[in-house]
């Protein structure tokens, strides 16, 4: 039994900046730019250096440089990552990429920009990427995107259970099984504030966990973006073996003192640990 885990509680020192504001052109089924709206536009490089230096005086930990896909999937990082560079040079905050899609010139600028992590959300579904995403790319277009950016070491999958089929998380696993993570952060969907309700199963959810912990070589933790109200997923998926869970239930952090497990928190994103 693994007797420790770590709860990671990012909160207002470590904030989601979205360097789109609410815009978005894929509006992905799921979503449709809903989840934009909780994170802090920064628009410009000069937005994003300012609230950079607002936080690291404010004593906030880092944060994560975001938002809306262009039509090939890609976030548009290039303007920022000058300013990404200088926020490492001269702050002490942790910063975390999420760059969508990359091509070869995109992956050497983001990974010399000195981000302490590279999420990249991944899929090996074509009918998911081509129906729900609305996107014109490909699986191999992911696998890409891992190998471009896998000799950073500081590469952190992300994958949405319930997203795709469950035969393409699977292929999902098979791949990212090939590749040196950092970690890899699971994910359940659910639904966009005013979308209709839709959401992963618990039992889909945990059986994809116990798959990752068994077979990916990188620690896997229980991310943000998951069904609320479910205090008993996040304790199976602790029990499963993953290393750290997002903003856990108040049962979650009483059943784990119960069972004698140490707890340790972190105000940052999971992305940074464990």
């Amino acid at each position: 039994m693994v007797d420790a885990v770590t709860f990671y509680r990012p909160g207002r020192r470590f904030p989601a900046f979205s360097v789109t504001g609410g815009r978005c052109e894929l509006q992905c089924d799921h979503c449709r730019g809903r989840f934009l709206a909780g994170m802090r536009p920064a628009l410009t490089p000069r937005d994003l250096e300012a609230a950079a230096r607002e936080l690291a005086a404010s004593g906030g930990t880092g944060l994560l440089l975001s938002g809306g896909c262009d039509a090939r999937g890609r976030v548009p990082l290039a303007p920022f990552l000058g300013t990404v560079l200088e926020i490492k040079r001269t702050t002490a905050l942790a910063v975390n990429l999420h760059p969508g899609l990359v091509d070869r010139e995109a992956a050497q600028a983001i990974m010399a920009a000195g981000a302490d992590a590279l999420s990249v959300d991944v899929l090996q579904d074509p009918a998911t990427i081509r129906d729900v995403l609305h996107l014109g790319a490909s699986p191999d277009d992911y696998r890409r995107t891992l190998e471009l950016l896998a000799p950073s070491g500081r590469l952190v999958p992300h994958v949405c259970v319930g997203l795709q089929s469950e035969g393409a998380e699977d292929r999902t696993l098979d791949l990212l099984s090939s590749f040196p993570l950092r970690s890899l952060v699971v994910l359940g969907l659910i639904s966009a504030p005013g979308a209709p309700r839709r959401e992963v199963s618990s039992e889909r959810l945990l059986g994809f966990v116990r798959r990752a912990v068994r077979e990916v070589g990188a620690p896997v933790l229980l991310g943000c973006m998951r069904p609320r109200g479910r205090w008993q997923d996040e304790a199976a998926a602790i029990e499963a073996g993953v290393a750290g869970v997002v903003n856990p239930s108040t049962r979650t952090v009483e059943w784990a003192a119960s069972e004698g497990r140490h707890a340790a928190w972190r105000e940052e994103c999971c992305a940074l640990g464990p």
